[in-house]
């Protein structure tokens, strides 16, 4: 089942639904765990519902659920939350990120599953916290986006605040997660128990801005939003040529030399940092002045043999076609039971002794249930029929949708 990797030993419970923990889950069945996601009767993990769909699957659930089984338990059943409890015992980590409160409901609190596995590391991830005034607040990714200050640093100066168009929020608390599930295992080598993992997207966000908080802690001035341009480093960030847009990183002098304005080096106005960034306006109106005089093509060619931080600004279908990306893999193929061929990103994590496999494409709902009860915790056949049963009978009395994040 997908790839080999460092976590072969590691079996992790994944409750979790739309971006934030399967992201983090993701990543540990890349590395080799085996990842049993578990998923309710009818409807699975909601992200199963978005557009658009290849076929009976939305590209949401494609791209953050491969190297995962399937399995259908109703864990407001009773049978479903005994087969839960059966899971834990034979587990090592129980991934979630339920509302606070809504683990107690289904009887999957950290005390609950430590009383079953003393060994099992519980993971949650939460919006904003166990505690405080926005414990309860819904919160997908945009909503500690724009808590944290991060949407007031993008757009133009003095426009309206602009949204990132990736997940940030939700990838940071995922990966977090896994730093804190990887460093529970170590420690769990010496101590032989298990413990409880917490993150919130709003921490992990922040984390992931202390240099724009440290800016403001030093400094008493709030960054603001700088548009296409580094708010702190002058010369770095989106620069217009004739034919397009290139991004220029730290380059000075070389930046000078390359675009035919020496002169630049020695005007008063650049002569040191502290000029440089008095001038910052002045300074990239000249550079990019300089950029409009040739294509990206010709810069990015120049650049590369000067040894000048640069690259071109690709849209998606530029970015999957650049030789660097194919060098890499970065772009993986994987065949799905019912759709074929899927392609995906491949994870960043390159471990220099394990051999590389091929990725188990995201799973169809519940593929892998019955393989789960039977090979795992050795159901018999009448056993699985009546858990099915029972969740059938009592998944369509039950409201829909309880436990959001």
């Amino acid at each position: 089942m997908g790839k080999t990797g460092i976590l072969n030993d590691v079996r992790l419970v994944d409750l979790s639904h739309a971006v934030a923990g399967p992201s983090g889950s993701q990543l540990l069945g890349d590395l080799g765990a085996e990842v049993l996601k578990i998923e309710p009767p009818e409807t699975g993990d909601f992200s199963r519902g978005a557009t658009p769909r290849l076929g009976s699957e939305s590209f949401f659930y494609l791209a953050v659920n491969r190297n995962k089984k399937s399995v259908v338990l109703d864990l407001y059943s009773e049978s479903g939350r005994d087969a839960f409890h059966d899971l834990v015992r034979e587990s090592d980590v129980v991934f979630d990120n339920f509302r606070p409160g809504v683990l107690e409901r289904l009887q999957a609190d950290y005390q609950t599953l430590r009383d079953i596995n003393p060994r099992i590391i519980s993971c949650s991830i939460t919006g904003f916290g166990p505690s405080g005034p926005y414990r309860d607040h819904p919160a997908f990714d945009d909503i500690p986006m724009g808590l944290s200050g991060a949407y007031s640093l993008c757009g133009e100066p003095g426009g309206r605040p602009m949204r990132v168009p990736m997940h940030v929020a939700d990838l940071a608390a995922g990966f977090f997660a896994v730093t804190g599930a990887l460093a529970a295992l170590f420690r769990r080598e010496s101590t032989g128990l298990g413990c409880k993992v917490a993150v919130n997207m709003l921490d992990a966000i922040m984390y992931y801005m202390a240099s724009d908080f440290q800016s403001y802690f030093v400094s008493g001035d709030a960054p603001k939003a700088c548009g296409s341009r580094h708010a702190r480093a002058p010369m770095v960030g989106v620069f217009q040529t004739r034919n397009g847009y290139m991004v220029l990183g730290p380059s000075w002098p070389r930046i000078a030399k390359v675009i035919g304005k020496e002169w630049m080096i020695t005007d008063p106005r650049f002569i040191s940092v502290e000029k440089r960034f008095e001038n910052k306006v002045e300074l990239e109106d000249l550079i990019e002045d300089g950029l409009r005089q040739a294509d990206t093509e010709y810069w990015l060619d120049v650049m590369r043999r000067e040894d000048v931080a640069a690259g071109p600004v690709n849209s998606l279908d530029q970015a999957v076609r650049d030789p660097q990306v194919a060098q890499n893999g970065t772009i993986v193929a994987m065949k799905h039971p019912s759709l074929g061929e899927v392609r995906g990103i491949e994870c960043p994590i390159k471990v220099s002794d394990v051999e590389p496999g091929d990725h188990a494409p995201p799973p169809t709902l519940g593929q892998h249930t019955e393989e789960v009860l039977k090979i795992i915790l050795g159901y018999s056949e009448e056993k699985i029929a009546a858990l099915r049963r029972e969740q059938q009978d009592g998944w369509k009395s039950r409201s829909r949708g309880e436990g959001r994040l």
